[in-house]
């Protein structure tokens, strides 16, 4: 795969989960509200077979920002050129305050927090950083899948060569 069909295609994706999380992001309502009391239980099931104390609902809750802000830090890098991959965090950053200023001044229900914007941000890294890791990947791919191609194309040339003489 080249870098142009894979920014294709991370830009389409792209396209469908920005969709799925600003449905999410400007739901009239929290999207957890009816399921804090079963969050809850959960939680007490597994405090009852050792998960730490310290992982409550705001832990799981910050720990859900990062997972939706993730794919689109990592998709943002991936459908931009190489180097604009650090541009991804920042774009995603201003993208979730932008969000939080929505909520806070269009949505009554939702609450703005600015740890929010912290959780997705550091999604937006993290899915940055792997970005970085699939495009070195798929470049040393490439440059490898090229020089076998053109050792290839010089054994044919040379062995041509010789038949010709």
């Amino acid at each position: 795969m080249t870098d142009i069909r894979l920014r294709q295609i991370s830009s389409w994706l792209l396209a469908v989960v920005t969709v799925a999380v600003l449905v999410i992001v400007f739901w009239p309502t929290p999207v957890d509200a009816g399921a804090r009391g079963t969050i809850a239980r959960v939680l007490d099931t597994l405090y009852g077979v050792g998960l730490p104390r310290f992982v409550t609902y705001g832990v799981v809750e910050f720990s859900a920002n990062i997972v939706m802000f993730l794919p689109l830090g990592l998709l943002v890098a991936l459908a931009l050129p190489r180097w604009l991959l650090w541009f991804s965090p920042l774009l995603c950053a201003s993208l979730s305050l932008g969000i939080e200023l929505c909520q806070a001044l269009l949505l009554p229900h939702r609450f703005a927090s600015i740890l929010d914007v912290a959780a997705n941000t550091l999604g937006a890294i993290l899915g940055t950083l792997i970005a970085i890791v699939i495009v070195k990947r798929v470049r040393r791919r490439d440059r490898e899948r090229q020089r076998a191609s053109d050792l290839v194309h010089m054994q044919a040339a040379r062995e041509s060569i010789l038949r010709g003489r």
